[in-house]
């Protein structure tokens, strides 16, 4: 059976519509909605994250899973234990100390803030520096507890969601939870879909991608165009070789909310199967429409296969009081907003400024690499010479590259679709893990080898996306090193054209970047 209620904002005529009208909707009904509707939009499209492709996902082939995991619940949780911990002095220090203490490890934009942390960089740096995954999801799918705590105070929501993402993003990747936090925030106190998302989007800089990309799909939404065109075209045009990228996702959850027509099951679906980060874009879509829908207008055939019980994982399972079931999360979240909304300064909180790197960032990964080109030299024989002297010849000498960043800019050596040879020796330090994950990235075709023995050969030309889960331009794979271990690295890198990047890294299990070992030359 599904259970309609009327949405502000979607024309009558675009629907049917029963029930009561969503202003009669209190906040626990709404927030209880909003949980659910994340549980139930990421669970289904949990199957799809990260498909290249449209999964073309049914009502009838929909198969829920609720055993696994997912970030987009479960860092909110920790968040909770935050907000009552420190309240409204939860500060960017505070955010800090609640993932030293609470987060040991994740992917992506999360493994760079950890690596960051660790070092003493914090944020907005830590947001920053070497994160490839700057503009990713993993701060957008955390605006809802914002929304909720502090419902009918949208600075405030976005506020706490720019100290949230700006830990692990920056740019767009911080605008992104801002977009979905305002407009959740305003989706919480009138029931309106359209004008939520219109909210949400004044709120933007009109000079920012995301900016520019919903502005595009708004328009077209004003303009008629069907729904399955417009999904096409949206994804033909705002289509990122990174799956987690913010503004291609919030692009598929705008289409899925504007083409919805305000009905749970169709939205979720829409997002889904435009593909990439299905999981998140069908959690926000889920939780989205929970706000408006409340938990007594989501489905009741999902809702009953809906388990109270969280699964988290067993980092977040072992945070002091975080809540363990939907229900103790529905309860916390709408007593942290009765504690806190009152308490809120009558000021506005100021607007999200980005941090503007000004070059007194620290360089936590410094190497030194030898770059050859074989039009100009014998790499082979310079691969006898250097196994054998364990040094850089004299003559070479000035080309010698030293860089602080993760991902290393070649683009100066890059001409004419040229083949680089890179050299470097590989030196252990300390008693690394077992095994170690190692990625090599690049926007060109490489082929590896340590000591002579080939480890990688990848020629997929997408571009570099370094990480130890899913190393698009190149290859993620283990390696047993011991302590004291030194060996010669040489990186081969074919049709070379700027811009070029590369990266070597090394990693533990968990995806934590080590220290443990260097490249030097």
């Amino acid at each position: 059976m599904l259970r309609r209620r009327r949405i502000q904002g979607v024309p009558a005529g675009q629907r049917q519509t029963e029930g009561a009208n969503q202003m009669s909707l209190d906040l626990r009904e709404r927030i209880s909605g909003c949980w659910a509707g994340k549980c139930l939009g990421g669970a289904i499209g949990m199957p799809f994250e990260g498909v290249p492709y449209r999964p073309n996902l049914t009502p009838e082939s929909i198969r829920l899973r609720q055993d696994v995991p997912n970030d987009d619940l479960e860092m909110q949780l920790i968040w909770l234990t935050g907000l009552r911990e420190r309240g409204l002095d939860l500060d960017a220090a505070a955010f800090s100390h609640l993932w030293r203490r609470h987060i040991p490890a994740g992917c992506d934009e999360y493994s760079i803030a950890i690596r960051n942390l660790r070092h003493g960089v914090n944020p907005p740096v830590s947001g920053w520096l070497d994160n490839c995954f700057a503009d990713g999801m993993g701060a957008t799918i955390r605006s809802e507890i914002w929304a909720a705590v502090f419902a009918g105070r949208p600075d405030a929501a976005m506020h706490f969601a720019e100290l949230d993402a700006s830990v692990d993003h920056w740019g767009d990747g911080v605008w992104g939870e801002i977009f979905m936090a305002a407009a959740e925030c305003r989706a919480f106190t009138t029931g309106e879909l359209i004008p939520s998302l219109e909210f949400g989007r004044a709120q933007l800089p009109d000079d920012c991608r995301l900016a520019r990309t919903l502005d595009a799909v708004f328009e077209l939404h004003r303009a008629g165009v069907e729904a399955g065109e417009a999904g096409s075209r949206i994804r033909e045009t705002f289509y990122h070789y990174n799956f987690t990228d913010c503004v291609t996702n919030l692009a598929f959850i705008c289409h899925a909310l504007l083409w919805g027509n305000g009905e749970f099951l169709p939205s979720v679906l829409s997002a889904v199967n435009l593909g990439r980060d299905a999981d998140c874009t069908g959690a926000s879509v889920g939780a989205f429409l929970g706000i408006l829908l409340g938990r007594g207008g989501l489905p009741a055939d999902l809702l009953e296969r809906l388990n109270d019980r969280l699964s988290l994982s067993p980092y977040v399972e072992r945070v002091p009081g975080v809540p363990q079931t939907l229900t103790e999360t529905v309860d916390e979240t709408l007593r942290l907003h009765e504690t806190l909304r009152p308490k809120l300064p009558a000021v506005p909180y100021p607007a999200y400024a980005p941090y503007r790197p000004d070059g007194s960032e620290p360089a936590i990964c410094r190497s030194r690499w030898l770059v050859a080109d074989p039009a100009e030299c014998d790499t082979e024989a310079l691969e006898r010479e250097l196994r054998k002297s364990g040094r850089c010849p004299e003559r070479l000498k000035h080309r010698i590259i030293e860089t602080g960043q993760l991902q290393f800019d070649l683009s100066p050596f890059a001409r004419d679709a040229n083949t680089l040879e890179l050299f470097t020796f590989l030196q252990v330090r300390g008693t690394p893990p077992d095994p170690v994950m190692v990625s090599a990235t690049a926007d060109v075709g490489l082929t590896l080898w340590f000591d002579g023995e080939m480890q990688c050969n990848h020629h997929s030309r997408l571009p570099s996306l370094p990480s130890f889960h899913r190393a698009e331009g190149g290859a993620a794979f283990t390696r047993h090193f011991r302590d004291g271990e030194r060996r010669l690295v040489r990186l081969r890198l074919q049709y070379c054209l700027p811009p070029l990047r590369a990266c070597l890294m090394f990693g533990d299990p968990a995806n934590n970047h080590l220290d443990e070992i260097t490249l030097e030359i």
